[in-house]
């Protein structure tokens, strides 16, 4: 039984092959629908080992559980999402990473001019060897951090009645490393 099921193909192969022969005999509706279907689940799967790679709760913080969503394809130019969010009393950080986004080559181009950045109000740091923008206001005690990693991933993380250090704490707990590893 378990030969059998290790050499039946998984619903993506299966899609796309389905996909393929319905191309071939000119069946566009069917070959559409099928390559679409193997897209999200591929999109799902990207999701959830990104998803994944969110941290744990820091120590007295909890954490909801992480969410990932790759149903963006149709609109969004296939859009792969992973969140989640850590909460301390009335304290609250979120950590959003989104890849294949079109907001990439926005931030790709301002992180790339430190004088652009400097102009949304940001201040340029480096946590972990990667370059952040972070906005924090300290009478708020409001405050998010951006950054591209991998020229894949864009980080938006964002935190409200946090300290500065709670906010850069979080980010410092990402793993950029294995996400820049994550194709």
């Amino acid at each position: 039984m378990f030969l059998a099921a290790s050499a039946r193909a998984d619903d993506v192969t299966d899609n796309l092959k389905t996909g393929l022969s319905a191309y071939g005999a000119a069946n566009y509706s069917e070959a559409l629908q099928a390559i679409d279907y193997a897209s999200t689940l591929i999109r799902q799967k990207k999701g959830a080992a990104v998803a994944a790679l969110l941290p744990a709760a820091p120590s007295g913080w909890t954490a909801e559980e992480a969410e990932s969503d790759g149903s963006g394809a149709a609109f969004m130019g296939g859009i792969v999402t992973a969140k989640r969010t850590y909460k301390k009393g009335d304290a609250r950080v979120s950590i959003r990473l989104q890849s294949d986004s079109p907001l990439l080559q926005t931030y790709g181009m301002t992180f790339a001019n430190p004088a652009m950045m400097a102009g949304t109000g940001a201040k340029l740091e480096t946590i972990k060897g990667r370059r952040v923008a972070v906005t924090y206001k300290t009478a708020d005690k409001n405050g998010d951090i951006k950054a591209v990693v991998d020229n894949r991933y864009v980080l938006e993380i964002e935190g409200s009645n946090v300290s500065r250090e709670e906010l850069t704490f979080v980010a410092a707990a990402i793993d950029y490393g294995k996400l820049a590893k994550l194709k």
